[in-house]
């Protein structure tokens, strides 16, 4: 009974014409095209990729420019690389690679690469010439994934420039824990580079023929300045920031933490603002809405609107002379990588402890990334000294503090946190008076035409460092206060500056505030904001 169920099951696929061709499988891979040492003039029997090109061409997978010349460096464009993988799952799935002329030539291939999903929508650079990213995005989707079983052990964030969060990542690690891609020096990819078609063929075959594939060990080596930008910049956007009137008030730099567009930047920038812009490293600009501030840390969580965004990933507080790198846009210009060393992980001569460093930032790198040697995030660039060397990041972790909850426009967060005016001085909202917020008691006060003049014991000061720098970060809590040349001066459309000179009063040391619209020298010790 059961013959005969089957014969009769054989008739009915007969009739109906559904009798596949072939079982789907490597077993489809066979010799359908001969293959001759020397018949390609540029192809050594010593090249490494000369096994390969014989593998491809034998089982018509890919063949010469010319019956004589394989031209084994030469590049393949968009459309050659969704022939090959059309081709390729053709002949797993079928048995053959038949497929009709047209105009364009690689219509049919496309047409194909769509309906079995190879390609998950139409390009417009088939001309293009293929990079290495986007040869490996289209191969991987050529067979199964259960074809391309792992062969090795890597971990996301292994390879040394491509990061997990990377569009292309998925592919790429994909490929290279079956085995069908090893990368050069050290395991590193190069996606950005030109597929040549030696590289083509050894890739393609591996992909075709198991034996083929290869055991990867990736190098433990650090990455270059190079390797960072390439591997990072993506991930880390300049932001500007604009008052009520559309003028720029500061520009600094963010880095987004999540596809969903969870970045940090500094507190200084964003507070008090009233809108916020996101210029990714492609040009495309997007808008800014804030999580939670911490003035004290001068740390922001904001939201840069999107989806599917590059994100870097997070590493543990670094060692004492580890090399890291600042990644930022300094003086709101093009992107810089500078490079350093950390000589104290938990300097604490700040209200919190800073991660300081000798990679030299300036203005414009606020906000920006300090990174680990793996291109891992340790912590958010907020100030240096005058010089830009030693700097000062907050560790990543501070973000964890912040609130997560729903992220709102710059200015309905200005709106939401206006300051109680209970704590400033008269008159004078909102400027945060020093002895409130410090503890110090008022010596005396004093008035000179527009500004007031507020004097406090220096023998008061019991922690002088800590006090100004409590007082730096209330100034920022209560509006947008730029500092400089030891003076805060708000760009926020308030008419005040606040300046702190080292005085007397009656005879008495005192630290003089002066609080105006007015400007003047100013003597201070605060540290300047990157």
């Amino acid at each position: 009974m059961k013959k005969r169920l089957l014969s009769l099951l054989l008739t009915v696929l007969l009739l109906s014409g559904m009798m596949p061709a072939a079982l789907a499988g490597y077993e489809n891979f066979t010799a359908q095209a001969s293959y001759t040492p020397g018949q390609f003039t540029d192809v050594k029997e010593s090249d490494w990729f000369a096994v390969n090109v014989r593998a491809g061409v034998e089982y018509g997978l890919i063949d010469g420019k010319t019956p004589s010349a394989f031209a084994p460096n030469s590049p393949l464009t968009v459309a050659e690389t969704i022939k090959l993988a059309a081709c390729l799952h053709s002949i797993y799935v079928t048995g053959s690679a038949s497929f009709a002329s047209a105009q364009p030539w690689y219509r049919p291939y496309v047409n194909y690469a769509l309906q079995n999903g190879i390609l998950a929508a139409e390009r417009t650079d088939y001309e293009a010439p293929a990079s290495r990213a986007v040869f490996a995005e289209i191969l991987a989707n050529a067979l199964p994934a259960e074809a391309l079983t792992e062969k090795n052990e890597i971990a996301n964030g292994e390879i040394p420039d491509v990061p997990s969060s990377a569009p292309y990542a998925a592919a790429v690690y994909h490929l290279y824990r079956a085995g069908v891609l090893t990368g050069s020096n050290g395991g590193r990819f190069q996606p950005d580079s030109t597929i040549q078609r030696s590289e083509a063929a050894a890739i393609l075959t591996r992909m075709a023929d198991p034996a083929l594939r290869q055991t990867v060990e990736l190098s433990a080596a650090a990455l270059t300045a190079a390797d960072i930008r390439a591997r990072c910049l993506p991930a880390v956007c300049k932001l500007s920031a604009y008052d009520a009137q559309g003028r720029v008030l500061g520009m600094g730099s963010g880095v987004i933490l999540s596809p969903q567009g969870d970045a940090v930047t500094c507190g200084h920038l964003v507070n008090g603002v009233k809108r916020l812009v996101a210029e990714m490293p492609d040009g495309v600009k997007r808008e800014v809405g804030i999580y939670d501030l911490d003035a004290a840390r001068d740390i922001a969580y904001i939201r840069v609107v999107g989806s599917n965004l590059p994100y870097l990933e997070l590493a543990p507080l670094p060692q004492a002379g580890e090399t890291v790198y600042a990644l930022g846009y300094p003086g709101g210009g093009a992107a810089k990588v500078t490079e350093g060393c950390v000589t104290n992980p938990k300097n604490t001569e700040y209200l919190y402890p800073l991660i300081e460093s000798t990679a030299v930032v300036i203005s414009g790198n606020s906000g920006g990334a300090l990174l680990d040697s793996r291109g891992r995030l340790v912590g958010i660039t907020v100030s240096s000294r005058d010089s830009g060397s030693p700097s000062f990041s907050v560790p990543v972790s501070a973000v964890q503090e912040l609130e997560h909850g729903t992220a709102v426009t710059p200015a309905q967060y200005a709106a939401a946190h206006l300051p109680d005016a209970g704590g400033c001085y008269e008159r004078l909202y909102p400027v945060p008076d020093f002895g409130v917020v410090t503890g110090a008691p008022l010596l005396g006060m004093t008035r000179d035409r527009g500004t007031h003049c507020f004097y406090y014991r220096q023998s008061d000061l019991t922690d002088g460092t800590r006090q100004l720098l409590l007082y730096y970060a209330a100034l920022n809590e209560n509006t947008f206060y730029q500092f400089s040349d030891g003076a805060f001066t708000s760009s926020a459309g308030y008419l005040y500056s606040v300046q702190m000179y080292e005085t007397s009063y009656q005879g008495v040391p005192a630290l003089g505030v002066f609080v105006s619209g007015m400007q003047s020298k100013a003597v201070g010790g605060l540290p300047h904001a990157a």
